[in-house]
């Protein structure tokens, strides 16, 4: 389970790197979890310790969500300035992201079955 743990706070510091480095507007964890994504994907699986590592966080995963929801409290400003457009791009992204997650899934369940549905 250290193996897995250590696996993740390295690409989590590498993609916090990366992002101070090239000064990308996007978080270092959000790059250190796309760089993982496409390890993985090269190398075809998630290694046994991996998977045990993400299982045991697994159950911690909905206190992860608090520091981003806390966090809204300090741009309260912005919220009520632009609280409709939020609002809208929210939906907007949810009537288009929704449909194209279950295109994309029946797409894929059909490529694993050998194209039948």
């Amino acid at each position: 389970m250290l193996y897995g743990l250590i696996v993740f706070i390295a690409f989590l510091l590498l993609g916090d790197f990366l992002s101070a480095l090239l000064a990308w507007p996007v978080p270092g964890s959000v790059m250190g979890m796309l760089m993982l994504f496409g390890v993985l994907v090269v190398r075809g699986g998630i290694s046994a310790p991996l998977k045990q590592s993400s299982q045991g966080l697994l159950p911690y995963l909905p206190l992860f969500i608090v520091p981003a929801s806390v966090g809204i409290v300090n741009y309260m400003d912005v919220v009520r300035e632009e609280g409709l457009l939020i609002v809208t791009a929210m939906v907007v992204s949810l009537a288009v992201g929704i449909p194209v997650c279950g295109w994309l899934a029946q797409k894929a369940m059909a490529h694993k079955t050998g194209g039948r549905p």
